[in-house]
């Protein structure tokens, strides 16, 4: 029987069907993502390490967004660094989240424009011994990280610190397990419901890392209707 993933197209029907059709509010899928991927990384190591949350203009931006409320009340060094262009433009459960973050106290820091190192991404990023949580975009990026994005992708590789991507990493393909362009090589990836299509390629491993698959509250019956039949 073929392994069990999940398709670009067939993360966005799980999604919208478990919403539509099952009454699972999509804020509630985005709590799920975010809490459990903070205690996934709890669980990868015993020390409370500085946690640097790279979040992006769309859902994968409002999961680490999620992750930094939990991860800040379990007493963890959180700061949230929202590379968007558009603060208006968050989608609707990622701006609720994001307002969350905002009045809660956490160590914000916007970063638009280039090159990074004039926002300090290499003091930060490149020289401490830290956590970097890879919520820039996820399984819908289509097209090659441009500027800002692909600048702080480069530093965040060379910095030799751990990274954990949220679903996969950015810039990697959804559906073909290639880069894009610039991506983001992650130590760790929680991929949400299954893994993604283009995990099968053994050449994405290289970005991935260690996969793990978390449960974000899809009901059971949707996503087994997503299972290969034997």
């Amino acid at each position: 029987m073929s392994p069990f993933t999940l398709s670009r197209e067939q993360v966005r029907e799980l999604d919208r069907r478990a919403i539509e059709g099952f009454g699972v509010p999509g804020i509630v899928l985005m709590e799920n993502a975010g809490r459990v991927c903070a205690e996934l990384l709890m669980r990868l190591t015993p020390v409370k390490k500085p946690v640097v949350i790279l979040c992006g203009p769309g859902n994968n931006g409002g999961d680490g967004f999620v992750i930094a409320r939990h991860l800040d009340n379990h007493g963890w060094p959180v700061s949230v660094w929202v590379v968007v262009k558009d603060f208006q433009a968050f989608p609707a459960d990622a701006a609720t989240n994001f307002h969350s973050v905002q009045k809660s106290g956490i160590s914000i820091r916007y970063t638009w424009g280039i090159p990074f190192p004039a926002n300090h991404a290499t003091e930060v990023i490149g020289l401490s011994s830290i956590w970097v949580i890879d919520a820039l975009f996820g399984t819908g990026l289509i097209r090659e990280l441009s500027t800002p994005y692909s600048e702080l992708v480069a530093i965040v590789n060379a910095s030799g610190n751990p990274v954990l991507a949220v679903d996969l990493p950015s810039g990697l393909d959804c559906d073909t397990g290639e880069p894009l362009g610039p991506t983001i090589r992650a130590t760790h990836t929680a991929t949400f419901v299954a893994p993604k299509k283009g995990f099968l390629n053994p050449k994405s491993k290289k970005w991935t890392g260690e996969v793990h698959v978390i449960d974000i509250g899809a009901p059971r019956v949707l996503v087994e209707q997503y299972m290969p039949r034997s």
